[in-house]
């Protein structure tokens, strides 16, 4: 990890944080409650200055912020009162101000950050286009190609999943088992719709290089390599970004696959990028009978309203990501190991993002993308039910409106200790496994 890379995943951190806090005290400020302080970052102040009454600071470690409001019980926000410090009738402080009103406060920050994900990803997609479930192209050879599905056909839903975005779409794929059909919904421009199960055939045997790949941001990383591939160090490796073969661009499909095809089994000149170091590598090609890809080639599209479309969808995608997660992780799908990630995992990516950067475009646009990921996570996870989140206290407020009375203080402050507890020991647990992916223990 390069101190560049570091130090970007430290300000993405801090950034998402101090907007989240940004969005309580904006709201607070707006209603009128009593605000002690907004600090940036936590532990010791290194700057503070006050005004209106209220103390603005910079803290030292450089994670985190806070907006602690005067009377509102709560480990989340900051520090609690000191007896006598208020007056209790006061009606600007916290627990005085109407329940509505501190509804709105408390969800104003996961809000702030589903905003600032889709500001991200908009920002995005004018500048390189977005990607729309509409049909450009049909593959050939595809399992497409021979069915009622054309052209400037729109892709609605494949396997149940609703498809708005290439998430969707990829999450769709990924929980798609090989031997099973696909069911495919579609709408044509005439408004027409339709739904088709298409079932897996394979494809004759043919020259390949034994590799799955996935696309991210005109990057080709390989996913995969065949069993008999495998060459190790002198072969393709999980993870390598491929940049061309014979001289070919990567991205020209077309023209890869035709100069696979040509080389029989001879040799070919593989231009990789390899744990940021560029690489030739000297392959050839197996013989191998290959299951027909669906084909599904999307349209880029830079028409205003399909940027903001997609802007408005991308978030969504991600949040319903996220959901379908937790369930894969209960039902036991995907491993505690592959699910959580703490901020040693998020400051490895993000210098891995710079490190494995083309250009200083490209490393805008990762990180701007990890941004925008990690503020749809940041908000969705504190909309959870559990102390001391902000879900939590939403929840809280839902009860006292449903008894038509307040919480004793008794259970507010057991039920927040207790969830202080599970974050504390949920942290270290998150940081444990950050270290083991760091280290591969």
């Amino acid at each position: 990890m390069t101190l560049l890379g570091i130090l970007a995943g430290v300000l993405i951190l801090g950034l998402i944080m101090v907007i989240h806090e940004l969005g309580h005290f904006l709201a607070g400020r707006a209603f009128g409650f009593k605000i002690d302080q907004f600090s940036i970052f936590m532990g010791p102040v290194l700057f503070e200055r006050e005004r209106k009454g209220i103390r603005y600071n910079i803290k030292a470690i450089p994670l985190g912020a806070s907006v602690s409001f005067a009377g509102a019980e709560s480990e989340l926000e900051g520090q609690k009162d000191e007896p006598g410090s208020y007056d209790p009738e006061d009606p600007s402080l916290f627990e005085n101000k109407p329940r509505w009103q501190r509804a709105i406060v408390i969800v104003m920050g996961p809000a702030l950050n589903f905003l600032t994900a889709f500001l991200v990803f908009s920002i995005l997609f004018m500048a390189r286009g977005a990607v729309i479930p509409k049909l450009g192209a049909v593959q050939k050879g595809s399992l497409l190609e021979s069915t009622p599905i054309q052209v400037g056909d729109t892709i609605t839903s494949l396997n149940g999943t609703r498809v708005r975005t290439t998430l969707d779409l990829t999450i769709a794929e990924m929980n798609h088992q090989m031997e099973d059909p696909w069911l495919v919904g579609y709408r044509t421009p005439a408004g027409d719709t339709g739904q088709l199960t298409v079932f897996p055939e394979k494809a004759p045997a043919r020259p390949m290089l034994g590799i799955t790949y996935q696309t991210e941001d005109d990057r080709h990383m390989i996913v995969s390599v065949h069993p008999d591939a495998d060459r190790g160090e002198a072969g393709f490796k999980q993870g390598d970004q491929l940049l061309s073969i014979e001289g070919i661009p990567f991205g020209d499909t077309d023209r890869i696959t035709e100069t696979i095809i040509a080389s029989g089994d001879q040799p070919l000149s593989c231009e990789i990028i390899r744990n940021g170091q560029a690489m030739t590598l000297t392959v050839s090609p197996l013989m191998i009978e290959a299951d027909k890809p669906l084909g599904l080639v999307l349209t880029l599209s830079k028409k205003p309203g399909d940027i903001l479309s997609q802007g408005v969808h991308y978030p969504v995608s991600v949040f319903r990501t996220t959901i379908r997660g937790i369930s894969m992780l209960f039902a036991g799908k995907i491993g505690v190991r592959d699910s959580f990630a703490g901020p040693i995992a998020i400051v490895t990516m993000a210098a891995d993002t710079v490190k494995q950067g083309r250009s200083l475009g490209d490393v805008a646009a990762n990180l701007a993308t990890l941004l925008g990921l990690l503020s749809v996570a940041i908000g969705f996870t504190n909309l959870l039910p559990i102390p001391p989140l902000d879900g939590n206290h939403l929840l809280l407020i839902g009860v006292e409106a449903v008894r038509r009375k307040p919480l004793s203080d008794r259970f507010k402050s057991v039920t927040g200790m207790v969830g202080l507890i599970f974050f504390i020991v949920l942290g270290v647990a998150v940081i444990l496994l950050d270290l083991v992916r760091l280290f591969g223990w």
